[in-house]
């Protein structure tokens, strides 16, 4: 149960440090409170939602013979590692250049986030929620995890409550004291974005390398 939800912690920090998604918070606090809290409970509902459908897969997987299942999983896992470490190169060697029109390109988006209706800003926060590729890969890595650890269906639903709170504390964090604060917090929260966006690029590197160290590090133990 501790090696899980170490396991599930570090899923989560990685899923949740998305200078994006902290940024289409900030951005939608523009338009008030009420969207604020429907953009960050549809984001957390998506989060919630995409874990607990990969647990359910996982668990039907699992029903079959247990000794293929680690075996599948260990390569799998192997072979994800490795192609997180030529990822991690790659972006190491490139040179940190960001394109003017992609950066006016993501404000422009931001700026038309603020200005959505209630239901369409609640509907964007549940697609950030259900994520992109890294978000999608690290809740189903989380949702295998779960799976694997052998325990029961209260004890799989806690830790989904826990990996799915880490994952978007970033959101929900930052709505709250929104929520409490009012617009004295928008200026500091935008601060800390901007140093965010600025770190992200090289904090990625040694997450996906230290990803994939774990990953192999799990496929060696599911193989012995």
């Amino acid at each position: 149960m501790i090696h899980v939800t170490l396991q599930l912690l570090f899923y989560a920090l990685l899923a949740g440090f998305s200078a994006l998604a902290f940024a289409a918070t900030i951005a939608v606090m523009q338009a008030g409170r009420l969207k604020t809290l429907g953009f960050g409970t549809g984001f957390v509902i998506g989060q919630v939602f995409t874990c607990s459908l990969f647990v359910i897969l996982g668990v039907v997987v699992t029903g079959a013979s247990k000794r293929t299942h680690s075996t599948l999983l260990a390569a799998l896992e192997l072979l994800l590692a490795l192609l997180l470490i030529g990822v991690a190169l790659r972006v190491r060697r490139a040179p940190p250049v960001e394109t003017e029109g992609s950066s006016e390109r993501t404000q422009a988006v931001l700026e038309r986030l603020s200005r959505m209706r209630f239901l369409t800003t609640s509907i964007a926060g549940l697609v950030l929620g259900i994520g992109g590729p890294k978000r999608l890969l690290l809740t189903a890595l989380a949702a295998t995890a779960i799976t694997t650890a052998g325990l029961g269906d209260g004890e799989e639903a806690a830790l989904v409550v826990w990996y799915c709170a880490l994952a978007t504390g970033l959101v929900w964090g930052p709505v709250i004291v929104y929520v409490l604060l009012g617009d004295r917090a928008v200026g500091v929260m935008t601060r800390a974005q901007q140093r965010l966006a600025r770190r992200q690029p090289g904090v990625k590197v040694y997450a996906f390398l230290a990803l994939a160290g774990m990953l192999i590090l799990d496929a060696i133990s599911l193989l012995l």
